[in-house]
């Protein structure tokens, strides 16, 4: 079985690649603000949630610019031949937040966002900091710090606001992080695919 880390020090010992796998998870962080503009309601707009979709812009920002230091000019954009496997990137962000839909139900949009964002940062708090490490000794350490330092804060105060709403049990988180850790090791077994190890297991680390 791979680790999803193993896959991650193949990728960047790949320029091309590793510039386009920069590219969609500046992607997938464009795609997190973008579905947190679209389910919020007027109403629900708080300081804290309007906060939270300026980070992701800018995390997203962040990446992206990663990706043209690494790739240049092949990833300006989002389109399919600049990123590294986007479908799969995109079907594992969907399969959480339908996952946490499903646990939550339609109505409560609110609480399906803090849920979808605990797994999701709960994720990005194993993921960036392994990632700055690999980055390191190609002088591309520091920008991922920024995101991780940002994405800790705000999920201690996803937590807090989980705990305060209440009606969510642990079993229900633990059926959306299964989803999530499905998903991931998908995602990188797609990664692990195009980069000619050929299609076996890969373990989410989780």
């Amino acid at each position: 079985m791979i680790h999803w880390k193993t896959v991650l020090q193949d990728v960047i010992a790949n320029p091309e690649m590793h510039a386009r796998l920069l590219n969609t998870f500046s992607l997938l962080e464009y795609i997190g603000a973008r579905k947190i503009m679209k389910s919020q309601a007027e109403t629900q707009i708080t300081p804290t949630i309007l906060a939270h979709m300026t980070e992701e812009i800018r995390h997203a920002q962040i990446l992206k610019k990663l990706a043209i230091k690494v790739g240049g000019k092949s990833v300006q954009t989002y389109g399919e031949e600049s990123l590294l496997c986007g479908e799969e990137g995109r079907a594992y962000i969907q399969a959480i937040d339908s996952k946490a839909c499903e646990v939550v139900g339609e109505k409560n949009s609110l609480v399906n966002y803090l849920l979808t964002t605990l797994i999701v940062e709960e994720r990005a708090q194993e993921l960036y900091p392994y990632y700055d490490e690999l980055l390191a000794p190609l002088g591309l350490a520091g920008p991922l710090r920024a995101i991780f330092r940002e994405e800790e804060e705000h999920l201690a105060q996803v937590i807090s606001a989980l705990k305060n709403m209440g009606g969510l049990s642990e079993t229900e988180i633990e059926l959306v992080r299964q989803e999530e850790r499905i998903y991931f090791a998908s995602f990188f077994a797609a990664v692990s695919k195009k980069l000619s190890f050929g299609s076996e297991v890969v373990s989410s680390g989780l």
